[in-house]
């Protein structure tokens, strides 16, 4: 599992999973597991597209804007999801 900070959240990556009904995960769980997956996917598009166009460009704005999107489904989901 690795921890990212970014725009002063932390994503956690646990890992690609294999989608495997049985593993135990709720559908509430897998869909926060996809969800986290995806924001570390597109992380990792943003700093190379950043590195190859710089901050300004227009699809590199785009992009940001959509993981920023997804960030805060993310945290809406986490913070409906009951605390053990």
């Amino acid at each position: 599992m690795s921890l990212y900070y970014y725009r002063g959240l932390i994503i956690v990556d646990t890992g690609k999973r294999n989608g495997n009904p049985s593993s135990g995960l709720t559908d509430d769980n897998r869909n926060i597991e996809n969800l986290s997956e995806t924001i570390e996917e597109m992380r990792e598009q943003l700093v190379k597209l950043v590195q190859e166009k710089g901050l300004s460009d227009g699809e590199v704005v785009v992009l940001s804007q959509r993981l920023d999107e997804h960030i805060v489904q993310f945290q809406i989901k986490m913070s409906r999801k009951p605390s053990k």
